[in-house]
């Protein structure tokens, strides 16, 4: 009998457990909380992951920012919008209700989008690319544009070309004259810089079906225990990178007193980077095959533009040799006709400090510019490169 009321109990609290996990989670979901029929957009400040439909007025407004006039097809059509995975793929930021958030985005929407209306500007490149690249101001600029973003977290030349390939094999048409910017990145042209198989994953999200969910599956998403576990595990990670990688400056909250002005944070990071003696030299293999993409390009009718980005100066420090800068050297590799090679990287000419590098909560992060420098980024981009190279591409059409 006691058996019998201790097993009654135990269920109870079970039942319990799950129900209240279950809460939870459909009103705190996390990362891997995956609804890829819905807009998915994460808070920069309370790191809050908020689902929205597409229909709704919030969401319409979401839309307009992030796409531009690709939103009436993304509403007239069943199209997966948020990632499928919690893998890193696309994640732009923008403003909504005035305060920074990102986008989770599904990376086969472009290929969607493009199905109905050719890009007349295309994004190559990886986070820094998407971090610093403000498509919100791009369309307050340009209302009139098609823009696609085939950017993706850790990206190499080899799934940039991937990426531009693949349109071509599903028959989309490239508009001739358009004008697709790499975003590029110092690291990803190195040989030790992830494999050429390095992003399967993100292929397999944009090429595969999804498959089809056994039983058990729809049972585990329903009451919500992935979340459970991918919570259990992260809190197990951080743990492990505060006792570890202490000494690793990337995203790493800075103490206020070196915040006071964008001077004394370069004295701060001017002490607490690491110089390298460290020659870098682009991969061959890589060079090659931003050339072969080059020449494909070409053959469209389009021109590839690679922009060297703005970094903050600790990455300034640690990517190059003893202060001088290998990545303009090797980028004379670069030089050829249908390779457009820009600096955009002058910080100074653009208005942006080294502050434009620490997002909410004193977060450090010397790759990716926050909101405020994105902006600031993407304007002067425009009025540099973009302006002058649209103006062609109507007078080609």
């Amino acid at each position: 009998m006691k058996f019998k009321r201790l097993a009654i109990i135990l269920f109870a609290l079970l039942v319990s457990a799950l129900v209240v996990n279950k809460v939870y989670y459909t009103y705190y979901p996390n990362q891997l909380s995956i609804k890829p029929e819905m807009l998915s957009i994460v808070n920069t400040e309370t790191h809050r992951l908020k689902f929205m439909r597409k229909e709704s007025e919030h969401g319409k407004i979401i839309l307009d920012r992030m796409y531009g006039r690709y939103d009436s097809i993304i509403l007239a059509n069943n199209y997966l919008l948020s990632t499928p995975a919690s893998a890193e793929f696309t994640l732009p930021q923008f403003r909504y209700k005035c305060r920074p958030h990102i986008l989770r985005e599904h990376p086969g929407l472009r290929y969607n989008l493009w199905k109905h209306q050719s890009p007349d500007v295309i994004l190559l490149g990886s986070s820094i690319f998407f971090c610093d690249f403000s498509r919100q101001e791009f369309y307050k600029r340009y209302p009139g544009k098609y823009l696609l973003d085939f950017t993706t977290g850790n990206n190499t030349p080899y799934i940039a070309s991937w990426f531009i390939h693949y349109a071509d094999s599903l028959g989309l048409q490239f508009k001739p004259g358009s004008i697709v910017l790499y975003g590029m990145n110092r690291v990803e042209m190195l040989k030790d810089y992830k494999s050429i198989s390095s992003h399967n994953h993100v292929k397999d999200a944009i090429t595969k079906p999804q498959a089809k969910k056994t039983a058990d599956q729809i049972i585990e998403e329903y009451l919500c225990l992935p979340q459970l576990r991918y919570d259990i595990t992260g809190g197990l990670k951080n743990k492990y990178d505060e006792l570890f990688r202490g000494g690793n400056m990337y995203r790493k909250a800075i103490d206020k007193k070196y915040l006071g002005s964008d001077e004394d944070f370069m004295k701060y990071i001017q002490s607490a980077a690491v110089k390298t003696e460290k020659t870098n030299k682009f991969d061959p293999e890589r060079i090659a095959e931003i050339k072969s993409l080059a020449f494909f390009l070409q053959q469209k009718g389009c021109k590839l533009v690679i922009l060297k980005l703005p970094q903050s100066q600790y990455n300034d420090i640690i990517l190059n040799t003893a202060g001088h800068s290998w990545f303009d050297e090797e980028a004379t590799q670069f030089n050829q006709d249908n390779i457009t090679y820009i600096d955009v990287s002058d910080m100074n000419r653009f208005g942006i400090t080294q502050l434009d590098y620490i997002w909410p909560g004193n977060i450090f992060d010397p790759e990716h510019l926050n909101i405020e420098g994105s902006e600031k980024f993407t304007n002067a981009l425009m009025k540099q490169v973009l302006d002058t190279r649209l103006i062609k591409q109507t007078t080609i059409h």
